[in-house]
């Protein structure tokens, strides 16, 4: 009887073994791709009002990539400002809201652009932004002020 409890312990032992050893080469997995989206948004809600900034970030991409921003109220009406660059590429951004688009304007090198709107938010109580890239584009920062109205 004293050889089950031993086996039972190698068995853990081992399982621990192959445990630590899949999660280390899984940690290196966990970097996120170079076309994905880095929110960055901190803010304060205080009963129906609503203000965040936002850093948005792409290091690299060729293909749309979208941007859903919740805006935390019952009000309908959100104020949005902000300022697009690009490093490499020229990206066509657009601001969507429940009526459609908002705002569109391209950035490129040497060419950012700016945005300062009023826009109905969607049925989700957001708005989405879109970057859609002529070929590939690297380096795209944004900043971003919104609150609700």
């Amino acid at each position: 009887m004293t050889g089950v409890p031993a086996r039972a312990a190698a068995t853990r032992g081992w399982l621990a073994l192959f445990g630590a050893a899949g999660l280390a080469v899984a940690i290196p997995a966990c970097e996120a791709p170079p076309h994905a989206l880095r929110k960055d948004c901190s803010g304060m809600t205080f009963g129906t009002e609503t203000s965040r900034d936002c850093t948005l970030a792409i290091a690299r991409f060729d293909r749309t990539v979208f941007a859903n921003l919740p805006v935390d109220s019952r009000r309908r009406l959100a104020l949005v400002q902000g300022h697009f660059s690009v490093q490499q590429g020229t990206v066509r951004v657009s601001l969507h809201g429940s009526t459609g688009t908002a705002a569109e304007f391209v950035v490129g090198p040497g060419r950012p652009g700016s945005i300062d709107t009023t826009l109905r938010l969607d049925r989700r109580n957001g708005f989405r932004l879109r970057f859609e890239p002529d070929g590939e584009a690297s380096g795209l920062d944004a900043k971003l002020h919104y609150e609700a109205r």
